[in-house]
């Protein structure tokens, strides 16, 4: 490799296997995608050369640099309009391969001197919900008929994968209409006993925001809403309107735990006592949720939380007491409450089978201290 990538890994000879060093970037990014090497993102930097992030390292694949001729080849494929709509900042692009299907973030850098894009590859239909890995506290979601769910976890953690396994779920046994509002559409999800309705949030979408897609879900006869990210006041306060007005509501958040989940959808819904009220009404659960590497570094494992709301924790939510919510949780996995689990015990269970290190899951964990009492105590 050139040496001003020298700290940079290379796939070895056994690793790259049948990947190409030859063809068109294009081509290289479709025999990476159709090919069996284990990976997240592939990583495209113009002079640099193509890069994959896996479990544990980010590695290149060749020593060659992509040429900004390539870079230009393939932004042209991508969006004719590059040139023009790369100006203001990225943009997004969702891609159905047949044998892949990608979402794509080109962009400038640099002082716009150099082209870049980062590819995240997801599933081309629905991963059965059996095999995603949640628990079956976590999958009985899918057998509600109203009320708001909220998928907590970090970017790049497997939330949307989890969300539609358990529409998928509910599209399998019920007829209905599921709506998704999407940025952008990642797995397409088939039609089969409901009719789906996946609609993309940006300027040359279906819709201008994730409001507006929840507030036209209102008049489009749902019986169950996916509202991709909740980012802003606006979409809090409509998804939690949705959840009210009759059908099932899922929803995502930017959060490291549970807590900080609950504490960001009422901070975005005013913190007032009559939002706190209508939050404990209508949210019938949290799942929070982390991909680990697998100790092999081959894989991730998905590790998560879950809270059921029931009569106790929606008290702690109405009056604002989210500090008590995870001595709940903690009390309700004792006493034996299958609608609740701490992500302590999924990552204990996983430290335990040999599948996970001990320092990712201390990355992990939504409860570091309790983490730490669990494994201190243990070692004693």
């Amino acid at each position: 490799m050139n040496e001003q990538f020298s700290l940079i890994e290379t796939l070895t000879f056994a690793e790259s296997g049948d990947l190409p060093v030859q063809g068109t970037l294009i081509e290289q990014i479709f025999h990476l995608l159709n090919s069996k090497t284990v990976f997240s993102d592939i990583i495209i930097h113009q002079n640099s050369p193509i890069m994959l992030r896996q479990p544990k390292r980010l590695v290149a694949v060749s020593d060659t640099p992509v040429t900004l001729e390539e870079m230009e080849e393939f932004f042209e494929v991508i969006e004719p309009n590059w040139k023009e709509r790369i100006q203001d900042r990225a943009f997004d692009r969702s891609k159905d391969l047949h044998s892949a299907r990608i979402r794509l973030n080109c962009f400038t850098f640099q002082g716009k001197k150099r082209l870049g894009c980062v590819i995240r590859r997801f599933p081309t239909a629905p991963v059965p919900l059996n095999q995603v890995g949640l628990r079956k506290n976590s999958q009985e979601f899918a057998k509600l008929y109203s009320g708001l769910v909220l998928i907590i976890g970090d970017t790049c953690q497997g939330k949307s994968t989890t969300i539609a396994s358990l529409l998928d779920e509910i599209n399998k046994n019920r007829s209905g209409h599921i709506i998704t509002i999407e940025d952008p559409v990642e797995t397409l999800i088939p039609q089969r006993k409901s009719i789906i309705t996946q609609r993309e949030v940006g300027t040359e979408g279906d819709v201008q925001s994730y409001y507006l897609g929840a507030l036209d879900a209102l008049r489009e006869r749902p019986d169950v809403v996916l509202i991709g990210e909740i980012r802003d006041s606006e979409t809090a306060q409509e998804a939690l309107a949705l959840s009210e007005s009759g059908p099932l509501v899922f929803a995502t958040l930017h959060a490291r735990s549970t807590e900080l989940g609950l504490q960001k959808m009422l901070r975005l819904l005013g913190n007032s006592d009559m939002q706190a009220q209508a939050l404990a009404t209508a949210l019938r659960g949290v799942i929070c949720q982390a991909l680990l590497p697998s100790m092999r570094g081959d894989s991730y494992h998905l590790t998560t939380e879950c809270l059921t709301v029931n009569a106790e924790a929606a008290k702690l939510i109405e009056a604002r007491n989210i500090s008590g919510i995870r001595p709940l949780l903690e009390k309700l996995e004792r006493t034996g409450d299958a609608g609740c689990h701490t992500m302590n015990s999924d990552l204990a269970s996983l430290i335990k089978a040999k599948k996970i290190t001990l320092d990712d899951a201390r990355k992990a964990t939504t409860d570091r201290a309790g983490f730490m009492e669990l494994f201190n105590s243990k070692a004693a």
